[in-house]
């Protein structure tokens, strides 16, 4: 009686200790200390409609979907930390002037990850995921590295590209006071975003992303008087 006591109250209490590790919006479990000051750290600082902790669960669960369709082996802990504090660096207070944003997040975060106990040895491979995530850069080496670069590409089409990208036009230097700037950015994308494209499944998942953001700019056409009117 006595060792079923135990073994039930152990039941208990690691049930109890599972209850309590709380997870991100989209269901990623925080379950090591520094990933929960990651997480922290990115809602108090990475807040932007377009770069900020939405962005971040898209690009983690894309990423995802990406590499179990292409099997893929991705290290979570890796792709956790590029997936929150990638855009870090191209975030008001955090930017430096001539520094891409990138490059100025490897910059920002390295300090950060040593004082939350983030296991750095796997540091350089957050590095290459970060740097080489950018749709005007150089496509990095690694499979993973390519799997998140593919993640953030896809996040520039279909629906909620658009939305992405007409939240910015209120931005300071964003707007001449009409739709057209955040519009021309909406062409540029369809036509060349999904060919940025490094894996087969990233290009057969932009293919209904395109026509979505297709679409929109046709309707949105004939709404402005062929773009007349934005």
């Amino acid at each position: 009686m006595k060792s079923l006591f135990i073994a039930l109250s152990l039941s208990f209490s690691i049930t109890a200790l599972a209850d309590t590790v709380s997870q991100t919006a989209t269901g990623i479990s925080l379950d090591a200390a520094w990933k929960q000051q990651v997480y922290d750290y990115a809602k108090t600082n990475v807040k932007h409609p377009s770069w900020g902790l939405t962005h971040s669960e898209r690009n983690y669960q894309v990423s995802l979907d990406l590499a179990a369709k292409e099997g893929i082996v991705i290290d979570r802990d890796v792709l956790f930390v590029s997936a929150f504090l990638h855009d870090l660096g191209g975030i008001a207070g955090h930017e430096a002037e001539g520094v891409d944003h990138a490059v100025r997040s490897v910059e920002l975060i390295e300090p950060l990850l040593v004082q939350w106990k983030f296991p750095m040895q796997k540091f350089e491979q957050v590095k290459e995921m970060i740097l080489g995530h950018t749709y005007y850069g150089e496509k990095p080496k690694s499979l993973q590295a390519q799997v998140f670069r593919d993640a953030d590409i896809l996040d520039f089409l279909g629906t909620i590209g658009v939305a992405r990208i007409l939240a910015i036009a209120q931005e300071p230097g964003r707007s001449d006071g009409t739709l057209n700037p955040p519009v021309s950015i909406l062409k540029s994308f369809s036509k060349s975003m999904a060919g940025k494209c490094s894996l087969q499944a990233c290009v057969r998942m932009a293919e209904p992303r395109k026509n979505e953001l297709d679409q929109f700019l046709q309707s949105l056409d004939l709404q402005s008087f062929g773009g007349k009117a934005l």
